[in-house]
């Protein structure tokens, strides 16, 4: 059985590692098309069955908006939202 889980790394694709952070520009029956307000990258989505997206490269994609302050994204979370609490000071 292959597991559906998502890994999310360190580094997500846009500036300074940072989790990217769309604006949807165009949305019909059979595409999504988003862009990044940080980096201007554009992706699109196919929609199949139902009109629904790939779920596991949407999560990937929009984990900013998705992030959690426990749980798999709780690293996300502090990077994106409290950033203070990464650093260590000595």
């Amino acid at each position: 059985m292959k597991s559906s889980s998502v890994k999310y790394g360190t580094r997500f694709g846009c500036r300074f590692g940072q989790p990217h952070d769309f604006v949807l520009i165009r949305d019909n029956k059979s595409f999504k098309v988003e862009r990044c307000k940080i980096c201007n990258i554009r992706r699109k989505y196919n929609k199949g069955y139902k009109a629904r997206v790939d779920n596991v490269q949407y999560l990937k994609d929009h984990v900013r908006n998705y992030a959690q302050p426990t749980g798999s994204t709780k690293r996300v979370y502090n990077k994106t939202y409290q950033p203070s609490k990464c650093k260590i000071v000595l």
